[in-house]
């Protein structure tokens, strides 16, 4: 397993790209909407990035939105967390674009941890 990135839901994404790569020396390394919701993902060098989402109205709850965490296979993942752990199911499991399957669940605390397992690697 390998920690993937953390989603933090922001309210001026332009503002906290540029305060991350001005200041701090990040880089841009994808960028995408989903759902009507802008994201932005900086890195620096590694393999784990910080994933910004733009919250679409002022007041919407700022913070971490999920953890992402890589995962060799998604669905015995998710049945030990069900299992072992009484975690909640919020999405998935289920295959998405190239070669891809992932769920979300929730750790002990209720944060929202999504599972990514990558067939093509």
């Amino acid at each position: 397993m390998d920690v993937l990135h953390t989603a933090i839901n922001v309210s001026d994404i332009d503002e906290t790209a540029a305060f991350y790569e001005d200041l701090l020396g990040l880089h841009r390394t994808r960028e995408f909407e989903v759902d009507g919701v802008r994201n932005y993902c900086v890195g620096g060098g590694g393999t784990a990035e910080i994933q910004f989402r733009e919250v679409a109205e002022p007041g919407d709850p700022a913070g971490i939105d999920h953890l992402s965490i890589a995962t060799d296979d998604v669905d015995a993942t998710v049945a030990s967390a069900i299992e072992e752990w009484n975690s909640s199911v919020e999405m998935g499991p289920e295959s998405v674009e190239d070669g891809v399957r992932l769920a979300f669940i929730t750790d002990p605390e209720g944060y929202t941890v999504e599972l990514i397992e990558n067939s093509e690697s």
